[in-house]
């Protein structure tokens, strides 16, 4: 592994250089090939990493690793936090006891949705489709968005499709804090009786 720091970097397209140590040369860098899964490079991010060469001989890095970048991000302990803070509410003030494995599937299925969408585009399948996407989110599903968009870096430099994200995000906090007052009540449980009675 040879060490270097972020000497170019253009974040629109995804790409740059890493100067060696001495400074003598420089080395291309992609974003597909960084390891760290905490943030995105930028400008004088120290860096290690290894070198390889193209077919026209010109060296670029690979698995190269940010320093100081391997903690979760802010968004996914948000999403964590949320999971514990609302499993902790629903129970001390009597919210309704359903949403808390609701919130769970609904996360479970839409990370592997998520999943399924990256590997699709890697692969040229069909893709599903935004709108699935932000529907599960607004629904509850949106913990397990924020992981997939941490682990598998899918969607997250689309900036429409993140700003509707959190759009979704606000919504369904807003929409689950609601329950706990006296008209969230009465349309839940007339919700539940028209469904299940």
């Amino acid at each position: 592994m040879m060490k270097g720091q972020i000497v170019e970097w253009n974040d629109a397209k995804g790409y740059g250089f890493i100067s060696s140590p001495e400074g003598k040369s420089k080395v291309f860098i992609h974003v597909s090939s960084v390891t760290s899964r905490g943030r995105r490079p930028k400008l004088n991010d120290s860096v290690t990493f290894e070198v390889s060469r193209d077919e026209k001989g010109r060296f670029n890095a690979k698995n190269v690793e940010i320093q100081g970048a391997n903690g979760f991000p802010l968004t996914v302990l948000f999403g964590f936090g949320f999971l514990v803070t609302a499993s902790a509410s629903v129970i001390m003030l009597n919210g309704e006891l359903f949403l808390i494995p609701l919130y769970l599937v609904l996360s479970i299925f839409t990370y592997f949705m998520f999943y399924w969408d990256k590997q699709a585009a890697q692969s040229g399948n069909w893709r599903t489709s935004e709108n699935t996407l932000h529907l599960l989110s607004l629904l509850g599903g949106w913990p397990g968005a924020l992981v997939a968009q941490f682990q598998f870096r899918h969607k997250s430099r689309k900036q429409p499709f993140k700003f509707i994200l959190w759009i979704t995000i606000f919504i369904n906090i807003g929409c689950f804090v609601w329950q706990f007052t006296a008209s969230g009540k009465v349309l839940i449980n007339g919700i539940l009786n028209s469904y299940l009675f």
